[in-house]
């Protein structure tokens, strides 16, 4: 079957988009069309090639490229001294685009060269990077010469539907998008800029101007004045801006704690043997953890909060589609539980949440914790490590902040804008102590994740 009839029926099913994987060599290639303005409001041109691919891949398929994107090339050809007798045309037209194509096609060198390859959006999927999973995964991701990047952006998905944020699988273009976000240090205004531009075409995942369709009946929520005054993970209007969701919901393939497998084989470990009756799970994200404590204790109850309302609307659809029914989520302030009673947890659990703010505010929801857990209820907390070493810490703090305040405006922020405050003023074991914890344990699981536990 070709792409393009494959392409026709699944626009009969939804209005979504996501491009295949493509991976083979090219034996054709023509530009077509010159087709609407992308996400970043350029005219593009769709060229259409064919590929000489195994038989379980497509055998064809399209990328839409800039007249830009052709002026980048044909330089990059230069450079790679291999741009010999294509006559770059002087005016962008289809016939001329078109034209150079099929000089470039005449090149054996050129076809089979990275450049043309990453101009044609096929044999990089960037699936083997593991991001944060590892030191020397996350080295590959920040340091260029460890993990080439294509020269150009694969072929961007397009959602219409909320659900099919959740049902497809990562695209090519969204593995280089968070790629690029680590390696902006220097463009970091111009990659936000692309990257808000990119994000725009993603569903809000919207609700109630108040969000009252996603809080406690009759309770309202205070959002902290940092929430959204620096963003973490470079996400462009931070957590409440629905449109990032789905870019947080991929971070499941990036970091050790949101790959249901890896939280699944530690509360095992950590609570197998456990029956708690109630479990809260802070901070839940799209919910990672709040899914898999449901299915190790199906006749538990579990409340999930977040900050985020967008997310709680993603959680709960996703919930839908997987069917669990024993978790309620809602859209609420950690530092501020008051809505629910004084020791009624026997689990509550974290994941990444104490490092992306303030000490004071972050101090607050470790109170909030020991409220709510019964006696001998136990805290479990997936976090950024705190080590006792006051030179790891800022060697942290350094890589993450890129040496900027989270007070800066101006400045390039990194992707983990808060962590000094989290290394040298929540100081988590030392306030689990102070609140009143005991049993106090700082498990080190990799250089970007410890686990943290306390029991009241």
């Amino acid at each position: 079957m070709s792409l393009f009839v494959l392409l026709a029926l699944v626009a009969a099913a939804s209005s979504s988009y996501v491009p295949p994987y493509y991976e083979g060599q090219p034996t054709f290639a023509a530009v077509a069309t010159l087709d609407p303005p992308d996400f970043r409001g350029e005219d593009v041109y769709r060229i259409e090639f064919n590929l000489d691919a195994k038989v379980e891949m497509p055998q064809d398929g399209f990328i839409h490229r800039s007249w830009e994107d052709f002026q980048k090339f044909d330089h990059l050809l230069t450079t790679h001294l291999m741009n010999f007798g294509l006559q770059f045309p002087s005016e962008p037209t289809i016939e001329n685009l078109d034209a150079y194509m099929k000089r470039v096609m005449e090149h054996s060198n050129i076809v089979k060269s990275n450049v043309f390859h990453d101009f044609l959006g096929i044999n990089w999927s960037g699936k083997d990077l593991k991001f944060m999973q590892s030191l020397a995964e996350f080295m590959k991701v920040v340091i260029p010469p460890l993990y080439r990047a294509p020269d150009f952006a694969p072929e961007p998905p397009v959602f219409s539907q909320e659900a099919d944020c959740i049902s497809f699988e990562e695209t090519p273009f969204e593995v280089y998008a968070y790629l690029m976000g680590f390696r902006s240090q220097t463009s970091l205004q111009e990659f936000n800029v692309w990257f808000k531009a990119f994000l725009s075409t993603y569903p809000t995942f919207s609700g109630l101007a108040d969000d009252s369709d996603v809080q406690p009946e009759g309770v309202s929520v205070m959002i902290p004045p940092h929430f959204n005054q620096t963003f973490v993970h470079f996400l462009p209007g931070g957590y409440l801006n629905g449109q990032t969701v789905r870019i947080s919901f991929l971070g499941k393939s990036k970091f050790n704690f949101l790959d249901e497998t890896r939280i699944k084989e530690y509360l095992t470990m950590l609570y197998g043997d456990k029956n708690p009756k109630r479990i809260l799970d802070i901070g839940t994200g799209p919910g990672f953890s709040a899914f898999v404590l449901a299915e190790m204790f199906p006749e538990s109850e579990i409340i999930a909060v977040d900050l985020a309302a967008p997310y709680i609307r993603m959680a709960r659809k996703w919930q839908e589609l997987r069917n669990i029914t024993n978790i309620k989520f809602y859209h609420a302030n950690a530092e501020d539980l008051s809505w629910l009673e004084s020791e009624s947890f026997d689990l509550i659990n974290y994941a990444y949440v104490l490092h992306e703010m303030p000490a004071d505010n972050a101090v607050n929801i470790v109170k909030e914790i020991y409220r709510l857990l019964t006696p001998g209820g136990t805290m479990n907390g997936f976090e950024v490590p705190f080590p006792d070493s006051h030179l790891e810490r800022q060697i942290m703090v350094d890589q993450n902040t890129w040496g900027y305040s989270w007070q800066e405006p101006d400045g390039p922020q990194g992707p983990e804008p808060y962590l000094e405050e989290y290394e040298f003023g929540t100081l988590l074991t030392e306030t689990l102590a102070a609140v009143g914890f005991q049993n106090i344990e700082n498990i080190g699981y990799s250089y970007f994740e410890s686990i943290f536990l306390g029991v009241k």
